[in-house]
């Protein structure tokens, strides 16, 4: 009996270090899981940007010469009694969670319905929240439009409220003092200092996100604020305004790059573009991915299509 139980003791010893070693390898296979689990570095540093803004602006020449008239109508407007500032505050506030087109409807008919926003502030909210009705969420809208005009104009002790102050202020401050007023978020700020200021800002909405993260310029769980943060440092301030703009235009039209590979506003022919980003190494990685279409190109006049097959296919380096 006490052999057996001597024996017993040492099967329990026996299966104490099995199991310890088969925790060992559980915990080591963890790891690799982990390991393999773990997203890759973001490249955004080791990015050729000024590549991939001219293969873009290739691809979509009307965004850079839209951007040369931007870049002289902002020269022009600034001086006394400019209201370029406000303009692109209450513009941007109305192309928030609707498309373009009734964006730029619901801005023009307030625009054209008063001379200045002083007389928008007289009316009523009733008549503002008629005018841009066809961008949606009109009341939350008009509230805010009035609150940032009845803000300012009780701060400023005038009936013509005014955001140009603004351009004698650093980024910073300026991101303090308009991000206190409801409705104007990191992405709307950016968005009005480079569009309304002229400043160096790279504005990541959810298109420049997306393509973000499937060219691995950040990792896959960043959020637009992240990404924002890594990309306004990574981009050159002299390609911001380009690139900025021609990955929201990218991303409304590439198959590739449009959210569930389904474009806003996909080529006329139905046949997909050739994305000049198809092609992304990661640098710095333990792998690099190479992204093919696998595409058939073939020419249209002066722009190029492609019959693709839509096959991605991964490859060590």
């Amino acid at each position: 009996m006490k052999k057996e139980g001597g024996n017993t003791a040492g099967r329990g010893g026996a299966v104490k270090k099995e199991n310890g070693k088969a925790g060992d390898k559980a915990v080591k296979r963890k790891k690799k899981v982990a390991v393999k689990k773990e997203k890759r570095p973001a490249a955004a540093e080791s990015v050729d940007w000024e590549a991939v803004t001219s293969g873009l602006a290739n691809l979509h020449p009307e965004v850079t010469s839209r951007n040369v008239e931007r870049r002289d109508e902002l020269l022009k407007s600034c001086g006394a009694g400019s209201s370029v500032i406000l303009d692109a505050v209450i513009s941007t506030m109305l192309s928030q969670n609707t498309t373009d087109k009734n964006s730029r409807e619901a801005f023009g008919n307030l625009t054209e319905r008063f001379k200045s926003w002083s007389d928008c502030l007289k009316s009523s909210k009733e008549d503002v929240e008629g005018l841009i009705r066809v961008a949606g969420l009109a009341t939350t809208r008009t509230e805010r439009i009035f609150a940032l005009l009845e803000t300012l104009s009780a701060e400023q002790k005038s009936d013509a409220p005014s955001l140009e102050y603004l351009r004698d202020m650093s980024n910073d401050e300026v991101k303090k003092e308009l991000g206190r007023f409801k409705g104007l978020g990191p992405k709307t700020i950016s968005c009005v200092m480079l569009f309304g200021m002229a400043r160096d800002e790279f504005p990541v909405d959810t298109h420049v996100l997306r393509i973000a993260k499937l060219q691995r310029w950040v990792g896959s769980g960043a959020t637009r604020e992240s990404a924002y943060d890594a990309l306004n440092v990574a981009v050159p301030d002299a390609l911001k305004m380009d690139l900025h703009c021609l990955l929201v235009k990218h991303g409304k039209v590439c198959h590739r790059c449009a959210a569930n590979n389904k474009p806003q506003f996909p080529p006329a022919d139905g046949v997909p573009l050739v994305c000049p980003l198809a092609v992304n190494k990661v640098v710095g990685g333990v792998k690099k991915e190479v992204v093919s279409l696998m595409v058939k190109v073939e020419k249209e006049g002066d722009g190029k299509r492609a019959k693709a097959s839509g096959k991605v296919k991964k490859e060590e380096q």
